[in-house]
């Protein structure tokens, strides 16, 4: 294997001279059309119960906020009050008092009484205790206030838990948490025993199904918007309303796929290839093979080597035969008539048959990988077999059981589910590849939900406008730049300058430690400098306007030489109107791809639109399309080439690509071979790159944007808190748009003790009232809030791909209304699920206390800013057209065992 040690600084090899020169910088652009996201349950209106212990919760917070304001100068003048009284008074109350107070800790009653004159003598000290005072009073109220508020919110709680559709979705995460909902939905009065204990998670899905709009199942349903007229619009609206899309889990299918073709009665009747293009040097040829391993879950593994042999002339005289698939057999006839041979000559034959052993010629799919029915096709493909007749009729009637999950009722699910996955784990076991004991639980299948009557928010002029301000700013604090650009002083430091790769896997491993690789150049430096340091007002950084609409005009030549494309997932506050930024990444139509065999038709169309018009003029584009397993990757084609393994399924197989160095714009490049057409290969599925082979690695990352991290623009206030430190981040705003929320970064420390303080204290029917306005002050933390797990460390061990299997393991976002006497009273529990700490950040738009029942909407909004193309640049592709760089070679490292036809 090659070494894949980060390059030195030093040792880069620098862009050609003389640099490009830049066009005028090119405007980016805002989509006509949005993907919507709406929770299909509206979150209920506000009880009046509910809004009157909110109002109390709220008062006692803001004399408890008040109290803390008055502390710090308080201490300071019971230090000065010292001439007023004797030495034996200092000492026995003064003292003491100021100590609690500078600790934070209630002073014990029994000091309180021997004040004497000293709150006529020291103003704030009065003040102080007035606010004592009216915190006590508050508290009293709560004791009467709370229980009806409880028992309007579990009533709340109740209906949502009797909603058909939050049935059907929480059916699909577990059976257990299905019964704790009939029994909360069933419920009356204050739950006890066993209830009592499920409280907290039914709550925490209620939230999710009325607060959180990621896709799953019923929870949320996904709709479209555009400029359209008025008959496209009124035709949705008449539509049917929502509607489930279930498709079996393709991690499943692709492993009884794999099974079926362990049999060489079926797999040798199937077209062949090469495992993949061959890499040849030194009179040795090296290829990628992969394995397939499956381990339950919703994705697979792929175990990746490579192999290297003899590059003897049979060998490359076959993988040409194979660039037009065939079967085993036929190969081999045909590769002995190539050598002159008869077409049963058995040294041929042995040839073949060894490269199938080695696994290096393989078999195609026997459907096409993105089939909508796959079972359905399999079930058609083995019929050719009379022995596999009954295989078939079970794969048939598995596909029936599939669909029929859309009409079966929440209360049914799961027995349908148990069954499925039990008719999977047969179906394995009999075709040879049993499920693992080890195996992750068994996903048997996924579900989501349309809905041609979607909200419409609309975006104004305004927002379209400040998003394509945005876009600039996304790409100076864009990770997917930095990657590039190490990928290509990779590429250029093996290669050369102009350089080409004809087998691009090759490159695989080096385009996937560069996202490691990357260092911020200086120019990039300097343009985030100048937005460093801005002053934070009342917790809010709001970004100099103009600096921020004339960067994209200063950005380099390297960053805007290529089109870019991102998706903005959008939320706003009807309280003040605010724009709300969720997530930033990448875009070219990849986060509404999943979706567009569900929607109307023409939005699959409008997005095909948008992708050509986005790439530019006379680009030469192409998707690639894998799997993975993961069901989210399933998508139509939307451009005219698609790159792929089998070219049964796709016109464009790697051995039709090289990757190049285009020095024109000094940019990494895809190739066609035939044509030396420079591609733009867009990947448009959800699965994270890192879960892919790495082999793909140059297909995936030809357009990498979409890792866009603000934080570095955030200043960063250490507030003292029990058991440590909490990092405090700022709002940060440009315009009308908010880029990042507040943010308290709470470390282990800090939430044990938060979670100690939330146990000691008993409140009005076990609401920490108390406790949580004393904290919300401390903090100054907003009343509503979505708690995360906390960051993840970089120590330095595992993949990224293990970083993300992390991420997706640790507990997701979740509101938190500390305005709700029902949360407070789950609070503590819901905290355990951090042991590592947690961040708390401020919920924006509102998640509660609305006098109507509201849905929550999301917009996924796409900006587009066209490539900022140069006149050497065009020139110089253009003649390069004509004369192409010399391939450059690299010498292989490792071997296995070689053969060839046997004379």
């Amino acid at each position: 294997m090659p070494n894949r040690t980060a390059l030195p600084r030093d040792a880069r090899v620098p862009s050609p001279s003389p640099s490009p020169v830049n066009a005028p910088a090119p405007a980016a652009y805002t989509a006509r059309h949005a993907l919507v996201r709406s929770t299909v349950l509206a979150r209920p209106a506000q009880s009046a119960d509910s809004a009157a212990a909110r109002a109390l919760l709220g008062g006692l917070t803001a004399a408890e906020a008040a109290a803390e304001v008055l502390r710090p100068a308080l201490c300071d003048d019971l230090y000065a009050s010292r001439a007023g009284h004797d030495e034996e008074f200092h000492r026995r109350v003064v003292l003491p008092l100021r100590r609690d107070l500078h600790n934070g800790r209630p002073p014990r009653a029994a000091l309180l009484d021997r004040l004497g004159d000293l709150p006529r003598r020291v103003p704030r000290l009065a003040e102080w205790l007035e606010l004592r005072r009216l915190r006590a009073r508050l508290l009293a109220a709560l004791a009467d206030a709370v229980p009806p508020a409880l028992a309007a919110e579990r009533a709340s709680l109740a209906g949502i838990c009797r909603e058909p559709a939050f049935t059907r979705a929480v059916a699909l995460t577990s059976a257990d948490l299905l019964r704790a909902v009939a029994h909360t939905a069933g419920a009356t009065g204050e739950p006890r025993g066993r209830a009592r204990k499920e409280e907290a998670a039914v709550l925490r899905h209620a939230l999710r199904a009325t607060a959180k709009t990621s896709p799953l199942s019923w929870f949320t349903a996904v709709g479209w918007t555009s400029d359209v007229t008025a008959e496209d619009a009124e035709a949705e609206e008449a539509a049917d309303g929502p509607r489930a899309v279930v498709r079996e889990n393709r991690a499943l299918v692709a492993a009884l796929v794999q099974a079926l073709l362990d049999d060489p009665r079926r797999s040798r009747t199937l077209p062949h290839r090469m495992t993949s293009a061959a890499r040849v040097a030194d009179g040795r040829a090296r290829y990628a093979r992969a394995e397939v391993v499956f381990a339950g879950g919703r994705y697979l593994v792929t175990r990746e080597e490579e192999v290297e042999l003899a590059a003897r002339p049979e060998l490359a005289l076959l993988a040409s035969l194979a660039a037009t698939p065939d079967r085993p057999d036929r190969l081999a006839a045909r590769l002995a008539e190539a050598l002159g041979r008869p077409g049963d000559d058995p040294a041929a034959h042995r040839f073949v048959g060894r490269l199938l052993t080695a696994r290096l010629l393989v078999p195609a799919e026997p459907v096409d990988p993105q089939d909508r029915r796959p079972l359905r096709s399999l079930a058609d493909w083995l019929r050719q077999w009379p022995e596999d007749a009954a295989l078939a009729e079970r794969l048939d009637r598995l596909d029936l059981a599939t669909g029929s999950l859309v009409a079966t009722p929440g209360e049914h699910r799961p027995a349908l589910l148990a069954s499925l996955a039990d008719h999977w784990r047969r179906l394995l076991a009999d075709a040879g590849r049993p499920v693992p004991d080890e195996a992750a639980p068994l996903s048997v299948l996924s579900e989501d939900v349309h809905t041609p009557a979607a909200p419409r928010p609309r975006l104004s002029a305004a927002d379209r406008t400040v998003l394509a301000e945005l876009t600039a700013l996304a790409e100076l604090f864009e990770h997917g730049h930095l990657m590039r650009r190490a990928a290509r002083d990779r590429f250029v430091a093996r290669y050369g300058v102009g350089g080409v790769c004809d087998a691009p896997w090759d490159f695989g491993a080096d385009a996937a430690d560069a996202w490691a690789d990357t260092g911020l150049p200086d120019e990039l430096a300097l343009l985030r400098q100048e937005f460093a340091h801005l002053p934070e007002l009342d917790g809010e950084l709001v970004l100099p306007a103009e600096r921020v609409r004339a960067l994209a005009a200063r950005l380099p030549h390297w960053t805007a030489a290529r089109p870019l494309s991102y998706s903005w997932f959008l939320q706003r506050d009807p309280v003040d109107g605010l724009v709300c930024v969720n997530h930033v990444y990448g875009g070219w139509g990849r986060f509404t791809s999943r979706f567009l065999d569900g929607l109307p038709p023409r939005a699959a169309a409008e997005v095909a639109r948008q992708l050509r018009s986005g790439l530019g003029a006379g680009a030469r584009a192409a998707q690639v399309r894998p799997v993975g397993g993961f069901n989210a990757n399933l998508h139509p084609r939307l451009l005219a080439d698609e790159i792929g393994p089998d070219r049964r399924w796709t016109s464009l197989a790697e051995a039709d690509l090289d990757l190049v160095h285009d020095p024109a714009d000094d940019q990494l490049r895809l190739r066609l071979r035939g044509t030396g057409e420079l591609l733009d290969v867009l990947y448009l599925g959800f699965l994270a790159p890192v879960m892919l082979p790495r082999r793909l690695g140059p297909l995936l990352a030809d357009h990498p944007n979409g890792v866009v991290d603000f934080r570095p623009l955030l200043p960063r206030t250490t507030l003292a808190a029990p058991g440590g430190s909490v990092l405090r981040t700022p709002r940060l705003r440009h315009r009308h748009v908010v880029l990042a929320r507040r943010r308290w970064q709470l470390p282990a420390g800090v939430l044990d003790a938060l979670r100690a303080e939330l146990a000691a204290d008993p409140g009005p029917d076990g609401v920490p009232a108390a406790t949580v306005a004393r904290w919300r002050a401390r903090l100054g933390l907003p009343e509503q809030l979505f708690l995360h797990p906390a960051p993840a460390t970089a120590n330095g061990a595992g993949t990224p791909a293990d970083a993300f299997v992390a991420h997706l393991r640790a507990p997701k976002p979740q509101p938190v209304d500390l305005g709700n006497p029902l949360h407070l009273r789950h609070l503590a529990k819901w905290l355990t699920r951090h042991p590592r700490g947690a961040v708390l950040e401020e919920a924006l738009p509102g998640i509660a206390g609305q006098r109507e029942p509201t849905r929550a909407v999301e917009l996924v909004v796409e900006t587009y800013r066209p490539g900022r193309d140069s006149a050497a640049g065009a020139a110089a592709r253009d003649s390069a057209r004509t004369a192409r760089p010399a391939r450059a070679v690299r010498t292989a490292r490792t071997a296995v065992a070689e053969e060839a036809p046997d004379e």
